[in-house]
């Protein structure tokens, strides 16, 4: 039985470091230095939540329940006479600390892929800036949800602008766009890397009219990616190349010069 919800039970108290301590070892996962030396040398006083600890002991020192490694951060940068804003628990003995321990880090749910995308490009974000405007441009939008228009698979756009470059991006969606227009399915992240591989390996001398053409005469998005599932089974390798493959083959049926695949 835990006490009621009260603001007083929960205000930020101010404690020096000297006075956190893991008191209870089993209570908490393992002391990682080179975390805490990587939030010291990114600190931002704007990022630094606040620290959950319980009720201190004869001593005076209070279990840290929840930030450890950000109160090694701290003492590295300003000592351990610095006070950190903590959020002081009703909790006295180990078995309480832990239960509080597991319920904090299993309760969060970590942003997903586009909302992390979204949340960058917002704080401007090179990269994730760079991106956007040209999805923008093209009249997509990137959201988690799955409809003619949208793009979800900000993990397949990031691995392209960063293998390939921005110009292959953008001619990749183009070619995505100008063969099935805005079915959400033909931007699934297999079939944007299948493209992105074809394209940046042949641009120089890639026919597109033929790229979009040939790809929509024979091929559905889902049709695509089932062809190139079975590529994988036979020679194995990611979905996306498997998908470049596909696409490589057909593009060059019917054609006595120019093939891509040699």
């Amino acid at each position: 039985m835990t006490d009621g919800f009260t603001k007083s039970a929960h205000a930020t108290q101010w404690i020096p470091v000297k006075n956190l301590s893991i008191v209870w070892a089993t209570a908490q996962r393992e002391f990682n230095e080179r975390h805490a030396d990587k939030i010291a040398s990114g600190f931002d006083p704007d990022l630094f939540d606040d620290l959950v600890v319980t009720l201190p002991n004869g001593n005076g020192i209070y279990h840290v329940v929840d930030g450890q490694h950000r109160k090694a951060a701290i003492q590295k940068l300003y000592g351990e006479d610095e006070k950190v804003p903590c959020r002081v628990v009703n909790a006295t003995d180990p078995s309480r600390a832990a239960a509080i321990f597991d319920k904090i880090n299993t309760g969060r749910r970590s942003p997903s892929a586009v909302e992390k995308f979204k949340v960058r490009v917002t704080a401007g974000y090179e990269d994730e800036v760079a991106i956007n405007k040209v999805v923008t441009w093209l009249g997509y939008r990137i959201t988690g949800e799955t409809s003619d228009g949208t793009i979800r698979a900000v993990a397949a756009l990031m691995s392209v602008y960063k293998t390939f470059g921005l110009e292959v991006l953008k001619e990749t969606l183009m070619t995505i766009k100008g063969t099935w227009s805005d079915d959400c399915h033909a931007v699934d992240g297999p079939i944007i890397e299948g493209f992105a591989a074809l394209i940046g390996e042949h641009r120089g001398h890639l026919d597109f009219k033929r790229l979009r053409e040939q790809t929509a005469k024979k091929f559905t998005p889902g049709r695509l990616i089932g062809n190139a599932k079975g590529e994988r089974e036979i020679t194995g390798g990611s979905l996306g190349h498997c998908v470049s493959r596909v696409l490589i083959r057909q593009y060059d049926q019917g054609l006595r010069n120019g093939k891509l695949g040699g």
